[in-house]
């Protein structure tokens, strides 16, 4: 199809389900452009093509097309047996003119929402004036305790002017108190190192009289001894070694030789047997006879004699060696016991100086302590002195703590009491901080109640009235169009003049024959038609000329426009169309006669339940 030169092609998919047939998406081709969606999104597509107004597109059942473009002529009949109020309210959204309505509703909706505010915002300010009262009352107080606190302010600082001269005195005695008690602990200090000097002078003079008898003792028992060469026994002593170690290696030489020797005899005697059981030669495999037997045991036999004289050389040696062995070793402890005797003759030598190195060191450590102990004495009467000089300055101290200790509870009484005035006016403050807040809201309240008072009031007494005076001024604008246009469809339908029809302020169609009122019910089906008929033509051109860019002006859908009626009325249906000057009117249709006055015919029939055009 084409609209406004836009070449447009539509493309949708019915798919059959167990118990219906449901839309797929598809798609629109608008100038060689493809778009895919789903039913509902092409639906939008299309209806904005064809010029609809975006919210009545969106009210669902495309109540204008459905008006102007299509409308089954049994529905059409529906829309004249409705209520008024349903009436009314789909005539407002097919003439686009509900608007007003939703103002209105949406308007008592905003008077209900401003007066369950109004009934909230007089409750809160209810207590506004008590509020103020009570922020007085409180601001009354303040002055108050400013003034018992600055009554208080020359009593306490009177006081701490006391207490600050007993200080001063105090601190000046304090001075003396801590040099006394300086005094004191250098004293004690003295005394305690004194008696430490003391006790180490006696320990002292124990130590020295333990080392002389120990001394005495050493001496008595090292007299007339002398030591003798310590390192003459320790030469004969390492000369006796290297003898041991000669003759060691000597005695064991022997036995290894005695060893070597005896495994030669075996090997003789070994010789000798194998020689007197051979008698083939194992090497060149001839005989052996018996002079070569008796020439081998000859000779093994003098091997023999001459190995045995050997091993006796070497066991006279064996004893030999044995024998120097152990009297070197006796020779050797001999020697050892010397220097073990020596060494500690040595020791006792050693010790016995080292008692008397001690006892000269004690001895003189005895000398220092004595001095020491002496000093100390004489600082200690130094400081006994000195303190008898500070005798009174405890007095004194105690005296002045005392006056200042019967001062402080006063202070610390006029300073509670300042303080709990000063608390009581920060507590009076922040109440008084939170109720001015509160009252500047309840007064900003109040003047917010003011505004909705005066908003409810012209929302409800002038913008309810004026919208219902605009939607009735449009609806008597249309209501005129429409009902000269019903009436004139109407008398080309009917020829029958006793019928006259008009549609009354709520567009119900009123009907009058013979000069008095009927219901639509009471009309034969060819008038029932004529009227359906007449009233959905009115519809059409209405809605065409209120909505200016609706692009299907010159397109109309008739279904079954003839029901009920006579070869007559069918003929004046071609003069009706032939006025409406549509450029593209379908008709739906069973009357053959329809064929006459169109110009394109399109036959369906059913075969075998599916409807195909023949």
């Amino acid at each position: 199809m084409s609209v406004e030169g836009k070449d447009i092609i539509i493309k949708r998919s019915l798919k059959r389900g167990n118990d219906d047939i449901k839309q797929e998406s598809g798609y629109v081709v608008v100038n060689g452009l493809k778009k895919e969606g789903t039913s509902e999104e092409l639906r939008a597509i299309v209806l904005e093509l064809l010029g609809y107004p975006k919210d009545l597109i969106k009210k669902g059942k495309d109540l204008i097309y459905r008006y102007t473009v299509y409308t089954p002529q049994e529905e059409m009949k529906q829309i004249l047996y409705e209520g008024k109020d349903t009436r009314l309210d789909t005539l407002r959204k097919v003439f686009n003119i509900d608007k007003y309505k939703r103002i209105k509703d949406n308007s008592k909706m905003i008077i209900a929402s401003l007066r369950e505010r109004k009934r909230h915002l007089e409750g809160f300010i209810l207590d506004i004036e008590y509020k103020k009262r009570d922020l007085e009352e409180k601001k009354n107080e303040i002055s108050g305790i400013d003034k018992k606190i600055s009554e208080m302010l020359p009593k306490i600082e009177d006081v701490k002017s006391i207490i600050s001269q007993k200080r001063k005195k105090i601190d000046g005695i304090e001075g003396d108190i801590r040099e006394l008690n300086l005094l004191r602990r250098e004293l004690s200090t003295a005394e305690a190192n004194m008696g430490r000097r003391i006790e180490e002078n006696n320990r002292l003079n124990e130590d020295i009289r333990r080392l002389e008898s120990q001394i005495a003792g050493l001496q008595k028992e090292l007299e007339n001894k002398k030591l003798e060469n310590a390192d003459e026994i320790a030469g004969k002593i390492e000369g006796k070694e290297k003898e041991i170690n000669e003759t060691e290696a000597n005695y064991k030489s022997a036995i290894r030789k005695i060893k070597e020797l005896e495994v030669k005899i075996e090997a003789c005697t070994e010789t000798t047997r194998k020689i007197r059981e051979l008698d083939v030669c194992p090497v060149c495999e001839q005989k052996v006879d018996e002079q070569h037997k008796h020439d081998v045991n000859s000779r093994e036999e003098k091997k023999y004699d001459e190995l045995l004289a050997q091993i006796g050389d070497f066991k006279d040696r064996e004893s030999k060696y044995e024998k120097i062995r152990l009297e070197l070793r006796k020779e050797l402890d001999s020697l050892a016991r010397q220097q073990n005797n020596l060494n500690f003759l040595r020791l006792k030598f050693q010790n016995l100086e080292d008692k008397r190195n001690e006892k000269e060191e004690k001895s003189a450590l005895k000398e220092k302590i004595k001095k020491e102990i002496g000093s100390l004495n004489s600082a200690k009467i130094e400081m006994n002195s000195k303190i008898a000089n500070y005798s009174e300055a405890e007095e004194k101290y105690k005296a002045a703590k005392k006056e200042l200790d019967e001062l402080l509870p006063q202070e610390r009484f006029l300073e509670l009491e300042k303080r709990k005035y000063e608390t009581e006016k920060e507590s009076i403050k922040r109440f008084i901080l939170s109720l001015d807040k509160e009252v500047n809201e309840k007064q900003k309240a109040k003047e917010s109640l003011s505004h909705i008072l005066q908003l409810g009031n012209w929302i409800d007494e002038l913008f309810v009235n004026l919208m219902s005076t605009m939607e009735k001024h449009v609806m008597v604008n249309i209501h005129s169009q429409f009902n000269e246009l019903f009436r004139n469809w109407f008398d080309i339908l009917m020829e029958d003049e006793s019928i006259n029809v008009r549609v009354d302020e709520e567009f119900t169609p009123v009907i009058e024959q013979d000069g008095y009122e009927t219901y639509i019910e009471n009309l034969s089906g060819g008038e029932k038609t004529s009227v359906a008929l007449s009233y959905r033509l009115a519809l059409n051109k209405v809605i065409n000329d209120i909505v200016a860019d609706i692009k299907t002006k010159d397109i109309i859908m008739l279904d079954e426009p003839t029901d009920g009626f006579s070869a007559e009325q069918l003929d004046k249906v071609r003069d009706v169309l032939n006025q409406l000057g549509m450029k593209q009117i379908i008709i739906v249709s069973h009357e053959s006669k329809i064929e006459s006055f169109v110009e394109n015919v399109i036959r369906v029939e059913k075969q075998d339940s599916v409807s195909v055009v023949i």
